[in-house]
């Protein structure tokens, strides 16, 4: 900002005034006092008033001055010499001269032209001059006889040159002060001018940063009109209304004017649900329940139930950030909300039908295990070989139908939040060797091989180990059923440590602790970077399994990643497509405190 002020062009210099300072000591140093002298001198010496008793002193002194008065106007804007010294010593010749070529004290009053001048010098060679021109000029006219010698010469030369001394002396000594106060004046109006400069510089930037911000703050207006899906709440810190948007019109029912410095966000929600939330969060009651975790983490997404005008409830999945000013300084809450009503309640419906479509499958397919296990083990009716072939189709299909149910329903109970473990010390170098002989028949018909590379001595970890030989049987099988003929499926297993912030180290660090690392590899096919996302979704299929005609429903790695989350551990994927896949699942190694 500074550098732009000082760049700008200067303005004009002021013309001089008469009631300046600088103004008259610049006149009364300069040309001035020797055209008044030269003024005076032509004046008395042609009206007659001065008697002349040389007329060739006289001639040359009207020269002399003459001539230094156009040097001195010519020269008047030099610095140098020849307006600061020069032309005063010639005004002092020129007067000493008239004195001489007069004899009348008269001529002694031009003295105070270039006696000013010398005195106003800026050094202090000035009044050195001044005090020895004027004892010249006083002795010059008994020097030359045209005054008879007298007994008051010696008391002139000495009191002439004393009183031109202290005169100097007080006009030097005023005229630097007179100086040194119009330097200063100068010196604080280039200041003030700066000042003024900069003042209108920033007055400039600050109208443009107004009309940026008025410009801003119109597009963000307009921005939050434009939403009418969500609502877009705005509060100030005690939760008093103070944005409402068209979205929040139209979910809640009431207009802005009604809303807006009127209300708080409280009045729109359950006051039931509030208190139960501020009990399980141990939190403050009121808007604190609703902003303690925006407050501590920066934001806070869940499901509030709105109240809307005409009583009814609302599902609302419901964004909370906090709002600053200009400043910085806390301002308030934004409150975004998506209404999740008819979602919610299709979730539950699916939810209910996936678990109440798995129990009513689960019954006969129990049932029809049961009978084709009578059978097919009947001593006394033995089956032909065609028969039990096609008993053992039956029985394999009956064993895959019961397998997706028993899937579905653990799906269900994941949601549902029902889900539990049974813990204990697993060896997970057990579990990935089961897994692998669970597959080997499978990885053999599609020419895949397998590869296990486990600690001999085994590693253990806390948890229940058939949900983790669950989780292990998926990602072996995904693995097998994704790579084609000729592919390659390797299953590592290696102790690591992991740091505070997420990251892996292969050695023992302060502050880490140790943990499990188990990755299926595989040559396969890959996944395609934008669906990569959606992997652990309920029932979602890639569109390279799809593709390929992979068989599958979309449901083992969803469960794959509720039991190692349920474990305290991650579950880590990265695929390229075309180049094969590698999921990594980090297990705790110590049991959780």
């Amino acid at each position: 900002m500074t550098v732009a002020v000082l760049d700008r062009a200067r303005p004009p210099r002021p013309r001089p005034r008469l009631l300046d300072v600088g103004t008259w000591r610049s006149a009364a140093g300069g040309a001035l006092p020797g055209a008044l002298v030269s003024s005076v001198a032509a004046a008395l010496l042609l009206a007659g008033v001065v008697p002349v008793v040389g007329r060739g002193a006289v001639h040359a002194g009207l020269a002399v001055l003459l001539a230094a008065t156009a040097v001195g106007w010519s020269a008047r804007r030099s610095t140098g010499a020849v307006r600061s010294l020069a032309v005063p010593v010639a005004q002092l010749v020129a007067v000493g001269l008239l004195y001489a070529g007069t004899a009348s004290p008269t001529m002694l009053l031009l003295l105070l032209g270039p006696l000013w001048a010398l005195a106003t010098h800026p050094g202090r060679r000035g009044l050195a001059v001044a005090v020895a021109g004027t004892t010249a000029v006083l002795a010059v006219p008994h020097l030359v006889g045209s005054l008879p010698a007298a007994a008051d010469l010696p008391g002139a030369l000495l009191l002439g040159p004393l009183a031109v001394a202290a005169g100097g002396i007080a006009v030097h000594g005023t005229t630097r002060r007179l100086a040194t106060q119009t330097d200063h004046i100068a010196r604080l109006q280039r200041e003030q001018a700066a000042l003024l400069e900069q003042v209108q510089s920033r007055a400039d930037e600050l109208d443009t940063a107004s009309r940026i911000l008025a410009a801003r703050a119109q597009t963000m207006t307009s921005v939050i009109d434009a939403v009418t899906e969500q609502s877009i709440i705005g509060t100030d810190r005690d939760g008093s209304i103070r944005v409402w948007n068209p979205g929040a019109e139209k979910m809640l029912g009431l207009l802005r004017p009604d809303v807006v410095r009127t209300r708080t966000i409280l009045d729109f929600h359950l006051a039931e649900e509030l208190t139960a939330a501020a009990a399980d969060s141990g939190c403050g009651t009121g808007l604190e329940t609703l902003v303690h975790v925006a407050r501590e983490q920066g934001s806070d997404v869940r499901d509030w139930t709105y109240v809307a005008a005409d009583g009814s409830h609302r599902t609302v999945s419901v964004a909370i950030t906090p709002r600053s000013d200009d400043r910085g300084v806390h301002a308030g809450w934004n409150f975004v909300g998506t209404d999740m009503t008819e979602a919610r309640a299709t979730e539950r419906m699916k939810d209910q039908f996936v678990s109440l479509i798995s129990h009513e499958l689960r019954t006969p397919l129990s049932s029809i295990l049961g009978y084709l296990e009578l059978v097919m083990d009947d001593e006394d009716q033995p089956l032909t070989d065609e028969q039990r072939s096609y008993l053992t189709t039956v029985e394999r299909n009956a064993q895959r139908l019961l397998r997706l149910v028993g899937d579905l329903l653990f799906t269900a109970q994941v949601e549902s939040g029902r889900f539990t473990l049974q813990p204990a010390d697993v060896d997970l170098a057990g579990v990935v060797r089961a897994a692998e002989e669970t597959a080997r028949v499978a990885a053999a018909t599609a020419g895949v091989q397998i590869v296990v590379d486990v600690p001999d001595e085994g590693l253990v970890v806390p948890g229940d180990a058939v949900r983790l030989g669950q989780a292990c049987d998926n990602l072996v099988s995904n693995a097998v059923k994704f790579t084609p003929a000729g592919g390659q499926v390797r299953l590592v297993l290696r102790s690591a440590w992991r740091t505070a912030d997420g990251e892996l180290a292969e050695q023992a660090l302060p502050g880490t602790v140790p943990v499990a690392l188990l990755s299926v590899a595989d040559t396969g096919m890959g996944i395609p970077a934008g669906e990569q996302g959606q992997l652990f979704t309920r029932f979602f299929r890639s569109s390279t399994a799809q593709r390929n005609a992979v068989p599958g429903v979309g449901l083992g790695l969803t469960i794959t990643k509720a039991i190692t989350t349920a474990h305290g551990g991650t579950l880590d994927l990265v695929s390229s497509e075309g180049a094969g896949t590698t999921f990594t699942m980090t297990l705790p190694v110590a049991p959780p405190a």
